[in-house]
């Protein structure tokens, strides 16, 4: 009895990622898009960096915050590369990276609210609301758990 309907198994009979875990993967590492798209514009860069961090620090951390996610993201898009050179452990990552860099963001933005004495702003309520369901979603998704135990071994 399989635990998915067919869409979500690959040719190979083996647990696709779910189809919104790229999205929000991509969308939780949106500084990591912002900084490189202002490096891709060479003589704007710092431009562009002013206009979406006003702060300075604000772009270290959410680079810093987001690492995680953007690991979990390679490790998930570069599976099969990882599984003919013969690395298994990995699998056990994704997940937990997801989480850590969730709750990093999440924390950052909390930060952020609190270091303006928790004045609103439009986009930090924003990034705080969809952090939360990203982390919740990450968490709770028996999808993701299953795609994990499936992995255990590269050939089904």
């Amino acid at each position: 009895m399989l635990k998915l309907p067919l869409t979500f198994y690959d040719e190979s009979g083996r647990i696709l990622p779910p189809r919104w875990l790229y999205s929000v993967f991509i969308l939780l590492c949106i500084d990591w898009l912002a900084f490189v798209f202002s490096l891709a514009s060479r003589t704007q860069t710092s431009e562009l960096l002013t206009f979406f961090y006003p702060q300075k620090e604000t772009l270290g951390l959410g680079l810093a915050a987001s690492l995680p996610v953007l690991i979990a993201l390679s490790l998930v898009s570069q599976r099969d590369r990882l599984w003919k050179k013969g690395f298994l452990a990995w699998r056990r990552w994704v997940i937990p990276l997801a989480q850590l860099g969730g709750l990093a963001l999440l924390s950052v933005q909390l930060y952020y609210a609190m270091h303006h004495h928790w004045g609103f702003e439009t986009i930090t309520g924003v990034k705080i609301v969809f952090y939360s369901i990203a982390l919740y979603a990450i968490s709770k998704s028996r999808h993701l758990k299953w795609m994990v135990e499936d992995w255990e071994t590269p050939n089904p």
